[in-house]
């Protein structure tokens, strides 16, 4: 047994050292690209000589997934064949580290929040629930909501956003109809949601291809730019065996491309027989801000009933947790009601943030800036530079000074008291 682990430790030391080498990684996709249509133990991979950056011949790249990718892994003969190059110079560099007070002070962009206090347009959510449960529905009268900036149920929506919700189950008539339904519902009609149909493209690729990403990246500029998706749904769109993480795995290098353009993300999913978890591999929710459930709540005036529970919150604060709560959502008298609609109480706002407050309605007043949601309305610095001209921020002390407005920039918001976007903030009337 010691044997065994002392081997499978050597292979891992190996894996993460040729791993580093963009060249061996390059070489191992190749590798097993090839490994499925060759004989066993002879792939086209095997029959050229590799060079490493350093040009020496390069050994056999390592297994993606450990030994058993190659149905037994001969560790001793692949540590002397394997050439000892160092990293590129860029990987030498020590990567920065801060101290605490450094941490405390840093100057990072504050969450463009486009729902509550759990969506923003960096979030990635996973909402999960049994099959012909209300999910769709529910998201259809989300993301027409969050495009015209008026929030739902509960939830506070401060700004218009651009929302794009992707189709990849119902006909195109059967979707034709919900939207009509919940425009009807609503009352709104918003201009910034825009709606595509795996039936629109004929053999729409999946989303775990580099050709059906490539279409996503091309709606998403014919539209001008999007502020947050909605993939409707993860075995609809994601081709593989559901229980198999391999599908997950290929899609995840371009779900964090999104977050870092500043994409927000909704991927619904189903349950199996067990309602109580997503169906199949947990490692879909590894990477996830924020996983929501959906439970079947029996009720006899509606057949749209469920309870909607934060599984995972990585943005809940003492002072958003009622964003959080878990609650009962239900599709009565063609009206979308919530029990926490009528239960939630808004954060208190502490004596110095109320003067932070003060200070962007002053800014407002003096603005000359475009009222959003026809609100009184700064820019950001015009706030910053207000509270400094009446002692809120000292301008000598720049850290300490962005790091006291961003808390009670994010207090106000929790509040309710104040809606921002990356450049203006504005006044909300409560």
């Amino acid at each position: 047994m010691s044997d065994d682990k002392d081997e499978r430790a050597k292979w891992r030391r190996l894996a993460e050292e040729a791993w580093r080498n963009p060249g061996w990684a390059e070489a191992a996709r190749e590798y097993h690209a090839n490994k499925s249509s060759s004989p066993r133990g002879k792939t086209a991979a095997e029959q050229r000589t590799r060079q490493n950056p350093n040009g020496r011949a390069a050994a056999e790249p390592p297994p993606v997934n450990g030994p058993d990718d190659h149905g037994g892994f001969d560790g001793a003969a692949y540590a002397q064949e394997i050439p000892h190059t160092a990293p590129p110079a860029a990987q030498k560099a020590a990567a920065p580290v801060l101290t605490l007070a450094d941490w405390l002070a840093r100057d990072l962009p504050d969450p463009d929040f486009i729902l509550g206090s759990w969506l923003s347009t960096t979030s990635r959510v996973f909402l999960f629930s049994p099959t012909g449960l209300g999910k769709t529905m529910l998201l259809l009268a989300m993301a027409i909501a969050i495009a015209n900036g008026t929030g739902f149920l509960h939830w506070t929506g401060p700004r218009p956003v651009r929302v794009l919700f992707i189709d990849g189950e119902m006909s195109r008539r059967l979707l034709r109809e919900r939207l009509a339904e919940e425009v009807r519902r609503s009352g709104h009609q918003p201009d910034t949601l825009f709606v595509f149909s795996h039936e629109d493209i004929e053999g729409f690729a999946p989303l775990n291809t580099k050709e059906g990403q490539a279409i996503i990246e091309a709606i998403i500029k014919q539209c001008g730019g999007i502020d947050l998706i909605i993939f409707d749904n993860v075995m609809s769109l994601i081709a593989g065996d559901q229980k198999d993480e391999e599908g997950w795995r290929q899609t995840l290098p371009w779900i964090r491309a999104l977050t870092r353009r500043g994409i927000g993300q909704i991927w619904l999913h189903h349950t199996g027989h067990d309602e109580s978890h997503s169906y199949g591999t947990k490692t879909r929710e590894w990477q996830m801000d924020t996983v929501i459930g959906l439970e079947t709540i029996e009720r006899p005036d509606t057949d749209v009933s469920f309870q909607l529970n934060f599984r995972k919150a990585r943005e809940r604060t003492p002072t958003t947790r009622a964003d959080f709560t878990d609650t009962r959502i239900a599709l009565v008298d063609n009206r979308w009601t919530s029990d926490a609609a009528t239960t939630s109480i808004k954060a208190k706002v502490s004596p110095l943030g109320k003067k932070f407050f003060d200070a962007l309605v002053n800014a407002a007043i003096d603005s000359d800036a475009k009222k959003m949601v026809n609100c009184p309305t700064a820019t950001i610095e015009h706030w910053r530079i207000e509270c400094i001209k009446i002692g809120l921020l000292d301008k000598d002390k720049p850290k300490s000074a962005s790091a006291l407005f961003s808390k009670h920039k994010r207090e106000l918001i929790a509040a309710d008291k104040v809606a921002c976007n990356e450049t203006m903030a504005w006044t909300l009337s409560n």
